[in-house]
């Protein structure tokens, strides 16, 4: 036997012993790491839960400043989407969507790159100590070729030092956010509609009694001025919150109204009238003394601040009860947020 002929059967066997072990080799690829992220888990889970803040802790992110990326979808939980288009050498062109959600458990997402088989994310979060302890993994089905079950042994090392570096910067970002667990917070997005309110702005310090008694000479002076021009209340009476800080409470004192009023109003009345906000809003529902709002404020922002939301005005309570006749235990206040 000639010596080519030998090197050409052995090179066909050991194409075959190759071929026989990647059969061998596992189809299924999983990938994980874990970190301790100092923080609550409505924060984490907040933050991993949609595709608003992805970009500023993924590891891929800064790959490619020249790549495209579309979030679309509701702004989290299933259906949440972030696709994107980028340089094949670095970040090339694919997309993920939350497929699943356990709320402050965990997010699966589905992946898809290019022509490469679909692939899933998982988050999954627990508690340890005063912070939370979360894992990342991947998995993946390499199919059924053995150069594909061959590339699967690679995987970890591909992939699991992209997920730790992903995982420090949740794990700064989340850190950096504020402090407040608003696990017990039950927020709503709702298209607010506009009202025609008559208004007078009101200041008072932060002090509860004097809160309360601002906010009721400042609707004295808009029940007289309704009076004085015929207009109708329209709805539960508001209060705009313009400031809230060292120096004191800022607000409008605000009744919804039927119509704008007929005559003209004089330049020095203090008493005027304008629409309120229209658009996208969070809410929630305080039941409670009015003095015990704060804390869901507090909540609210650090919410706000998790999820990627954005102030898009003042915030305001609609005092849906009537205190003269309803307990201060069962008093239900609506707290809108205005956001982009």
């Amino acid at each position: 036997m000639s010596t080519l002929k030998k090197i050409v059967l052995a090179l066909v066997g050991l194409v075959v012993l190759l071929a026989g072990i990647g059969l061998l080799l596992p189809r299924q690829v999983h990938v994980e790491r874990s970190t301790v992220i100092n923080a609550p888990r409505a924060t984490v889970f907040a933050l991993v839960d949609g595709f608003k803040q992805f970009n500023k802790w993924s590891p891929w992110a800064g790959l490619d400043p020249n790549a495209k990326y579309a979030v679309e979808g509701p702004d989290f939980g299933v259906g949440a989407r972030q696709s994107w288009v980028g340089n094949p050498k670095t970040v090339g062109s694919g997309s993920q969507e939350i497929i699943e959600t356990e709320p402050l458990k965990r997010v699966k997402s589905r992946l898809e790159f290019g022509d490469n088989p679909p692939a899933t994310a998982e988050f999954t979060l627990a508690p340890e100590g005063s912070g939370t302890h979360v894992t990342w993994s991947f998995d993946s089905d390499m199919g059924p070729r053995p150069i594909g079950r061959y590339f699967g042994l690679m995987m970890d090392r591909w992939i699991g030092p992209d997920y730790e570096k992903g995982l420090a910067g949740l794990k700064t970002l989340a850190e950096s956010l504020p402090k407040a667990d608003f696990a017990d917070l039950a927020v709503a997005t709702v298209d607010a509609k506009p009202l025609m309110v008559a208004y007078i702005e009101s200041q008072s310090s932060k002090d509860t009694a004097a809160v309360g008694e601002a906010i009721g000479a400042g609707y004295t002076k808009v029940v007289a001025f309704m009076q004085t021009h015929g207009l109708k209340q329209a709805g539960p009476p508001i209060t705009i919150n313009t400031r809230w800080d060292d120096t004191g409470y800022g607000f409008d004192a605000a009744i919804p109204v039927d119509k704008t009023p007929e005559k003209n109003i004089p330049a020095d009345s203090p008493v005027r009238v304008k629409q309120t906000y229209a658009g996208k809003a969070l809410k929630i529902v305080f039941k409670g003394p009015y003095g015990g709002m704060t804390p869901s404020y507090v909540k609210l922002q650090a919410y706000m601040a998790a999820r990627g939301y954005e102030s898009a005005g003042p915030p305001w309570d609609e005092y849906v009860s009537d205190p003269g006749t309803t307990p201060e235990a069962e008093l239900t206040t609506n707290i809108y947020q205005p956001v982009k």
